[in-house]
């Protein structure tokens, strides 16, 4: 009787979902540079703000200094989707050879809210991702009339 009870329980915890979305690409980038994400210093303190905008559940991960060669971004570019799984879709993606600098955005709309992640790359600054949920309305209002839409602090 044990053992069957062990086997259910192992085949059941099989079945649990993936964890997607950031934690999987920061340990896709941790395992294939050998390296450790920072994350970002009292961003509890911006939240109020972000949530009076529509956005929530913000998550940054920056590796600082990590420098991505051009073979090397289109190894991410490739493994990146396969990891985070048939919930998330592309949804942009930037290229400059020239400058060496890229950035994926993938969306998750299964849901109300909508899950961004965004992961950029460029010579100064390294790597950073970054996951949010925006309001489908927010999203819909910034993508009818992005310029008309953003925020202006002073």
């Amino acid at each position: 009787m044990k053992s069957v009870c062990l086997l259910l329980l192992l085949s059941l915890s099989g079945r649990t979902p993936a964890e997607t979305g950031i934690k999987t690409v920061v340990r896709l980038v941790e395992s294939r540079y050998g390296v450790r994400h920072q994350g970002i210093p009292a961003l509890w303190l911006a939240k109020p703000l972000l949530t009076s905008s529509g956005t929530g559940g913000v998550k940054i991960a920056e590796f600082s200094g990590l420098r991505i060669s051009a073979a090397d971004s289109q190894w991410l570019r490739e493994h990146i989707p396969q990891s985070l799984g048939r919930d998330w879709h592309p949804f942009v993606e930037e290229w400059s050879k020239s400058q060496g600098e890229w950035s994926f955005i993938y969306t998750k709309s299964s849901v109300e809210p909508v899950s961004m992640l965004i992961v950029t790359s460029d010579q100064e600054d390294g790597l950073t991702a970054v996951e949010m949920r925006v309001s489908e309305k927010k999203l819909a209002e910034w993508l009818d009339d992005p310029i008309h839409n953003r925020k202006t602090y002073k």
